[in-house]
């Protein structure tokens, strides 16, 4: 066994715990199910408490709009992913910095965006 891997619990461990923590609390096709057939955002509202998002709109009163539930998904987003930028090593910390850079990801949209090609080429036979 390579010394690193025995190592990878000192650095890696809470991180893979969280991720895993995270993929576990990823709304199942049930759930899905379920929010379609609410009839209004309060209903969903409802729904979404009995998961590990119901914390997230506990606060928000009434009437529930849609931008206030993407904002707060956002937010909540955010939140989750400095926690784990703030709590990894190198180098997940950099890849982590670097997918969050401006130059990387505040780009406008592709379908926005001059396409241009690396370069020319011709078809043509000489």
């Amino acid at each position: 066994m390579p010394f690193s891997e025995l190592y990878f619990n000192v650095d890696n461990g809470y991180l893979e715990g969280l991720v895993r923590g995270f993929k576990a609390g990823i709304l199942s096709q049930a759930d899905y199910l379920n929010l379609v057939q609410c009839e209004t955002l309060e209903d969903l509202k409802l729904h979404l408490q009995s998961t590990d998002y119901g914390s997230f709109l506990a606060n928000e009163a009434s009437p529930l709009t849609v931008s206030v539930i993407d904002d707060k998904l956002k937010e909540k987003m955010v939140v989750e992913f400095r926690h784990m930028r703030n709590q990894s090593y190198e180098p997940l910390a950099s890849f982590m910095d670097f997918i969050t850079s401006t130059s990387c990801c505040l780009r406008a949209p592709v379908a926005t965006r001059e396409i241009k090609p690396w370069r020319t080429v011709s078809l043509s036979m000489r």
